[in-house]
Formats: structure tokens, sequence, C-alpha cells
């Protein structure tokens, strides 16, 4: 190093070209203590290194804004573009295109019947003609904030959103929406759509007024009973010109728009009626007078409009709303089907229909002393899907039977076996013993078997024709009531059932939440002998699984719908899956199993089939609290060709049930209905009707290994002092409260413990031995 001439020489350890530091500030922070360059602790970046930084951020900034302006501004482009392009629906246009017939016909291409508008459908009212009352009623039914939003609610659109980000459906419309979606007859769950309808529907208020819109709208909607618009639902529901429409009547009308296809259940029209009175109280369009004072205003009965062939039978409207409901939840509303013209064609038999009919008909002849009771039947080819006959009552109800959540008692036990069979195939199987006797202390509860049923040493093939509960009560408790209820939703039970008309929804096959109506996912040991409600049409689709050699094919009506010129709308195309395992050895074997344990029962209940026809078949009942009477009793069976689940009740509510058909021991009038009494009876009758000429068709058979009798590893001796003998029994499912969505039941069920008997029973009966939940 060397010092520049004229410069003072530099200090030792300076570095070389150092600038020299400005002078200190008096004041001034003191100096900086000296780096240690060996750390190379604040060194300064190389040169361009934070140039280069800088840049990078101020591209992210910038693409950021880009992405923000694009974010805000892209929608509102959107929107002015959409709102240029969309048009207004004329409601004139909408009213003359309503109502037109509905045909539906059978599996032949006969007519079924025809579903068509009430007088009025087409005739339009004016804003002075409605009442005050009824524009209220509408508004607290759909869209409180109607007269003063834009056409759309936003804080609604994203409550909605953000519902259908969880899992959730439904809500965010304003009438607005709401009418152009019946207008278009779009009515797909997806933000597209609902964007357009919200373009639409703010077109609309800057078109039309407000009243203008509200009037369109009341002369539009769907209200039910095939009544399109307000002048023909007045009529339809009341007989009554729309002028003269109550508080009371506005408000029932005006709840039945949500969900038309249900307007006819008394639990959901009361349902709905005391939400809209109740938000026109909130909204103060009536006063807490007028509120306490109001009374339900019961519509006359429904008697159908427009009735072709088949339709005049006051039981063919269960068929014919069954049918529309299920177009319903495949997306083809009653509103775009009446649009359309629309041609169903359903899987229906004429003749099985009139079969189904007939077999009820005449088994309940005997039984008019008890107008109460009733039945239901739903059959079906199991290979297909296509349901042939339905029966869903007389007609004497609002609700469907055949829809209607019962306890199933003994005839659940086959699911129990394919658990067995699908969780411990080593241990169970056809021929494994098991102790059946009477009285056990199995899991803390102290079981019994109807009569006394039962041995010590029992195979599962004779427990399932005998209905031994002890037996399938401890297999329950041995593969765990999981796999019970998995093997129940496998088979086709559903995981959440509808009730009749869809009045309720509850989670099957465990204990609900009383408040809110949801699954706790808590299961009990009662399911294995029947204890959570299934409707019959549930009963007949997982027998069906059974019968087609454990493949499932969803239960279905229709098979195809078209408009009025032929273009199809609708087509089921569904294909068979496996139910109870991805091996397709496996499966079969399964559902071959099963139903080899049930081809004795039919037979050994007098209910077999003419000429000894191959069948398999399991009764059901249930018990009445702790009467000793029964109050549910069922028959579900089937062959190769056909699956037939039959319930018998009373129609109203739980009761206890008393026939007289026929009882082959014991008295002849007023015995207690079981299982292979009046449901066997109509059960046998309308399978040898069906089956009639056709051949008697084999069931396969099954690998030997599956009927290797074994001991079951958890036996139990016999003990009736082992466990505290209780009435109480496990808790059942919400709902299963409300079994005929109009009247709740506080009945208690008699599980396990059940001490008292009936008086006439014997082992002929061989299913009895639960209660109100449970089996027999």
């Amino acid at each position: 190093m060397h010092d520049r001439p004229g410069y003072p020489p530099r200090r030792a350890g300076w570095p070389e070209e150092q600038p020299a530091r400005p002078p200190m500030r008096p004041g001034g922070p003191p100096p900086r203590p000296p780096r240690d360059p060996s750390s190379g602790a604040g060194t300064p970046p190389p040169p361009g290194r934070r140039g280069r930084r800088r840049k990078l951020w101020r591209r992210v900034r910038r693409t950021l804004y880009v992405l923000i302006g694009l974010a805000t501004m892209g929608p509102v482009i959107a929107f002015i573009v959409m709102y240029q392009l969309v048009d207004v629906p004329d409601p004139t246009a909408l009213a003359a295109s309503e109502g037109q017939p509905v045909t539906l016909y059978y599996s032949d291409g006969s007519v079924l019947g025809t579903e068509s508008g009430v007088a009025g459908s087409h005739e339009l009212v004016t804003w002075d003609q409605i009442p005050q009352t009824m524009k209220n009623a509408q508004m607290a039914a759909e869209d409180e904030t109607f007269m003063t939003n834009s056409g759309f609610d936003l804080k609604a659109i994203v409550r909605t959103v953000l519902n259908r980000f969880g899992g959730g459906t439904g809500g965010g419309s304003t009438i607005g929406q709401e009418y152009v979606k019946n207008a278009t007859g779009n009515d797909q769950p997806t933000f597209s759509r609902k964007a357009v309808e919200m373009v639409q529907s703010y077109k609309m208020t800057r078109t039309y007024t407000k009243q203008d819109i509200l009037t369109a709208y009341l002369n539009t909607v769907y209200f039910g009973r095939n009544a399109y618009g307000i002048k023909a639902a007045a009529q339809a529901y009341f007989g009554e010109d729309v002028s003269k429409l109550t508080t009371e009547q506005s408000a029932l009308l005006a709840g039945l728009v949500q969900l038309p296809g249900y307007a006819n259940n008394t639990a959901y029209q009361q349902q709905r009626y005391n939400y809209v009175m109740g938000r026109l109280l909130a909204n103060h369009w009536i006063t807490q007078a007028e509120f306490s004072s109001a009374t339900f205003p019961t519509p006359k009965a429904n008697t159908g409009t427009g009735a072709t062939t088949g339709q005049d039978a006051p039981d063919r409207q269960y068929l014919m709303d069954a049918v529309m409901n299920e177009l319903n939840e495949k997306g083809q509303s009653a509103q775009s089907l009446s649009r359309s013209g629309a041609k169903i064609y359903t899987t229906i038999s004429p003749a099985a229909q009139t079969d189904a009919e007939q077999s009820v008909a005449k088994i309940m002849a005997s039984d008019k002393e008890y107008p109460d009771e009733g039945a239901a039947l739903v059959s079906a080819d199991p290979a297909t899907g296509g349901v042939l006959s339905y029966y869903g009552g007389d007609g004497s109800t609002s609700y469907d039977l055949a829809m209607t959540p019962e306890q199933p008692g003994s005839s659940f036990k086959p699911y129990v076996f394919a658990a067995g069979l699908a969780n411990d195939p080593s241990e169970i199987g056809l021929n494994t013993v098991y102790d059946g006797s009477d009285n056990q202390n199995i899991d803390g509860q102290l079981v019994h078997n109807s009569d006394g049923e039962g041995a010590p040493q029992i195979t599962v093939k004779d427990a399932m024709t005998k209905s031994v509960n002890t037996v399938f009560y401890r297999m329950g408790a041995q593969v765990g009531v999981d796999a019970v209820r998995q093997a129940a939703w496998d088979a086709g039970i559903p995981k959440q059932i509808t009730s009749s008309l869809g009045a309720s929804t509850f989670d099957s096959l465990q204990n609900d939440d009383p408040k809110t109506g949801q699954g706790t996912g808590t299961t009990e040991l009662g399911i294995s002998i029947g204890q959570y409600p299934v409707r019959p049409f549930d009963q007949a689709q997982g027998y069906a699984t059974f019968a087609n050699d454990g493949k499932y094919i969803p239960l279905h009506f229709v098979s195809k719908v078209t408009d009025g010129s032929g273009n199809q709308l609708y087509g089921f195309t569904d294909s068979a899956k496996q139910a109870f395992s991805s091996d397709a050895t496996t499966n079969e074997t399964i559902a071959r199993t099963v139903t080899a344990s049930m081809t004795d029962v039919a037979s050994s209940s007098s209910d077999g089939l003419r000429g000894d026809r191959p069948n398999a078949a399991k009764t059901g009942t249930a018990q009445y609290q702790n009467s000793g009477h029964n109050s549910e009793a069922w028959m579900v069976g089937y062959t190769p060709q056909v699956v037939t689940a039959v319930w018998f009740g009373n129609k109203k509510q739980p009761a206890p049930i008393y026939g007289n058909y026929k009882n082959g021991v014991g008295k002849e009038h007023g015995y207690d209905v079981y299982g292979r009494e009046e449901p066997g009876y109509i059960w046998q009758d309308y399978m040898n009707t069906y089956l009639a000429g056709k051949p008697a068709e084999q069931f396969p058979g099954i690998p030997e290994s599956s009927t290797q009798p074994t001991e079951t590893p958890t036996s139990s001796a016999p003990s009736s002092e082992s466990a505290t003998p209780t009435t109480d029994t496990p808790t059942t499912t919400a709902t299963s409260s409300s079994r005929h969505d109009h009247e709740p039941s506080d009945t208690p069920t008699c599980l396990v413990d059940c001490t008292s008997t009936t008086e006439t029973s014997t082992s002929r009966h061989g299913d009895v031995g639960a209660g109100t939940g449970g089996s027999q």
C-alpha cells in the first residue's frame, strides 16, 4: 500500500478506497461500533441486488393491482353485457304456456293418468283484484325486502354461496328471481344460472314497477294441486274468488309455493302457515291481536283435476304423486313438465297395479270394523329396479303410507346377517350355531324371544325362520352396530329418509337430536331387531338388492320423459353396482346366503306361494308400547322375478291392530295382527296372482363354505338375573315420533325387556319379542 502524494499517511487498518465520513453533527447519535469483518454481519448487498428486489416488488404490486381491478371490474362488465343481452319474460305469454296437460303412461303404453291445470290457470288478475293481505303474505313468505331491493338481495346471495360451499342448499332468491326461474324453466343449482337470473331480475326492476312484478309473479307461480296463479289456487284450495281470500288463507297459499309438491300434506301446510303468519307479524303487516285470533284455514279436499284413465280411483293419486315427486328430485319440476306438455313413461304394469289393489282390498274387507287400519304395498323388478305396482293407501289420508317411516321389527334381521357375512365370514354363516335361548343378558340388556321361542343350540337359518331375537341381537353385538347400519345402507336403505310427501327428513338408522332432527351418529343395538323406522318403499329397495345377487339398482317409477314433440327430456340410466363388497364373488355370496336364510320363512308362517314356488321372505312385527298388542306388521319377500314389501298398521297414529281375515291358532275374530297374518296374506295373494303363468325360477346356489356350521365365539347361557330388566328402550330416531307427518307420538318402545305377551300369541308367529321399535 502506498500513500498518495500530498495526503497524510493512512492509518493502519483502513481499507482502501474507504469514503470519508461526514463530520458528526453536535448532539447526533453516537458512532456505530466497528464491524467485525470476519462475521460478515452488516455487509451491504452486492451492487444491484437491492435494485432487482425493488423492481420485482414493483412488478408484483402492479400485477396485484391488475388482478384486483379485474376482480372488481370483471363482474361489472359482465353484468353490463348480460343486461344488454337478456330479455324480461312476458307474464301473459308465460301464463299461456303453463297448465298444459302432462300425461302419464303405464309400461305397456296405455294411459295411467293426466295431470292438467285447474280452471283459471290461464286467467290473469290485476293488481287491484289481489287483496293486500295476499301481497303481504307472499312477500313475508319469500322476499320481505321486495319493495326496496333491486331485484336481488346481495346479503342473501352471499349467505347462499357460503351455504353451498358448506354442503347446504337453497335460499337467496327474491320474488323477481323466482319469477325469472319459473319463466325460463331453468332450475339448475349452478352459479351461472343464478348470475343470469340476477341480471334478469334487476332488469325487470328497471323495466316494470314493483306492482307489475308482484302481479306477474302471483299470476304465474305454481301453488300445487295443478293450480298455476293465485286465481286458480284460490279455487283449488278454498273454492273462493281471489278477491275474497282472508289473511289466514293468504298465509297458507303463500307458504305452499316453497314446495308445491308437498302441498297436500297436512303437517307441511301447518308448518308453512305458521311460518308465514309469524313473518307477517314480525313485519307489522298484521297486529298481535290478529295473529293471536287467527285459526288455521283448512283447505277443501283435494279431488284432483283434469283426471283421465286410472286417476279417478283415490288410491291412484299416491302413485301419481310418487311419480311426480321422483321427477322433481331429478330436476324435472311440475312447472317445466307442464310447460312442455310432457309425456311420462312409467315402469308400472297395469296388471300388477290392479293385482296389488285387489289383494289389499280382499284382505282388508274383513277388517272394516277397524276403519283406521290400512296397508301399503310396493312391488318391483329386482333386475331392473322398475316399480311394478304401488299402493300407498285407500285415499283417505293426505299422506302416502308407502312413504311413511315405520319400525320394521324382525324384517330388519336380514341386514344384520349381511353385516355378519361381510365383516366376520370366518365365524358367521348360514349354519353357524348360536345360543338362541330366551332371556339372555346381551350387552347389558335382557333380551327375550317371542313366547319363549328359541333353543340353546340353533343355526342362523333356523333362527331366521323362527325369528329368534337373542341370536340376531348377539350377532349385532358381535359385528357392531356400525356394521349393521352400513349393511342396510349398502342394500339401499337411504342415509336420509324423507317422510311421506317430504314434510320432514331425518338421518336414518341412528339416534336423532330431538332439537335439530339431525343424526347424532350413535346407533344402539336395538337396530338388530328393528328399532329404527324405515319406509315400505325402502324395504322393497333393500330386499331387491338381495334378490339381485347383491347388485344395487335404485327403485324408480319413470323410465323416460319426452316433451309434446317427442324430444327426450329425461331417461333412467343408472347402472347396477355391487352393494356389499368390491369383490364380485364375495358380494354375490353374501346376497345369496342371506336369501338362503329366508327360504323357509313364508311356508312356516302359512304364507308360502302356490305350487311351492321358491321364495325368500321375512315377517316383522312391532309391539304397541308395553300393552302386549302390536302396532306394526310387515311381510317382505321375493322370488327371482319380483320383490314385494307389505306394511299393515293404523293409518293415523300408533295404536293396537286387530284382524278378522284368518287366524290359524287362537280366536278367529279380533286377533292381534302379526306379520304372518294380514300383511302376510296380502303378500301371498298378490305374489300368487302376479306370478300366475310365469315359470317357477330357482334361486342360485351358494358356496358350500358359507353354510358350514361353526360355534360362535360369543355365546351366552340363558340368564334372567344377570341383567336388570328394563322397559326403557334405546332411544329411537327423533322423527320416528312423527310417523305420519301430522301427529307426534309419545309411544315408548319395548325393545328388549318386553315382559308382557298377547294371550293368543303362539310359536307360529315366530317374530315377537321387541316393541314399537323392536322385533316381533
